[in-house]
């Protein structure tokens, strides 16, 4: 039983990364007829598109990459019900796996697919494969903190929006961001695992232990790390005061 778990968890690992690997903001710049590869800072995020296209289609992309974390979630968590579920009584302890599905769908985004294949090609040539990186997995962790708890989505994009306001740098609203839900995990009161505790699926009522507080927490941190490896160059560029302001 044990290794079905295992290939379930393997499974939501492959549909996280296959999901964060549709780039939609390469999409869409091809219906614009736009190489954000050669525009801006070169990448296919929400920001690059905001600055290349214009705020409106910036902000769909971002909304996009978001929601492709939280479906990602969404279908492993159906696949939960039908098959962990039942065959384990106690099966809310497998509960955090679900989550981890965002970890791969950030993964997925910021080094896709297309990323991999390049990579192999030129016989791992980073530089030749980064031009089919993606983008920095803030939208798409973002989707997950919003799977999580919707509490800490809404906490996550305020902090956002604050920073974005006060300080104009949206490498930095991004990065405090994700950071900051992410201790408050322990916080009583806020609705985590939403998905299981108020589902039609899920009848029972059920409130995470502090083991899976520390699954959630480490998912979290895995999340944020890659989000801080995104942004080191945004960090440097910050730090020298060269780090280019939204508005």
């Amino acid at each position: 039983m044990v290794a079905y778990v295992f290939l379930i968890a393997i499974s939501f690992a492959l549909i996280g990364y296959l999901f964060g690997s549709v780039l939609f903001g390469t999409i869409i710049a091809k219906f614009t007829k736009i190489n954000l590869r050669k525009t801006g800072s070169q990448n296919v995020g929400g920001t690059n598109v905001s600055r290349a296209l214009g705020r409106p289609l910036g902000v769909l992309v971002s909304l996009l990459d978001g929601a492709k974390a939280y479906l990602s979630i969404i279908v492993s968590w159906i696949i939960f019900y039908y098959s962990i579920n039942d065959w384990f009584t106690n099966s809310e302890r497998f509960y955090p796996i679900v989550y981890a599905t965002g970890i791969f769908a950030v993964l997925g985004h910021c080094w896709p697919i297309q990323y991999l294949i390049r990579l192999f090609t030129t016989r791992f040539n980073f530089k030749e494969a980064k031009l089919k990186s993606g983008g920095k997995g803030v939208a798409c962790t973002g989707g997950t903190l919003f799977a999580i708890s919707p509490w800490l989505g809404l906490i996550a994009f305020g902090t956002f929006v604050i920073i974005l306001l006060f300080f104009r740098y949206v490498s930095l609203g991004s990065i405090i961001c994700m950071f900051l839900p992410t201790f408050m995990i322990f916080i009583p009161g806020i609705d985590y695992l939403y998905l299981f505790d108020h589902s039609l699926l899920f009848k029972d009522s059920y409130k995470p232990d502090w083991v899976t507080h520390v699954y959630l927490l480490c998912i979290m941190l895995c999340n944020s790390f890659l989000v801080i490896v995104r942004h080191v160059p945004n960090i440097r560029r910050l730090i020298n005061h060269e780090e280019r302001k939204i508005f």
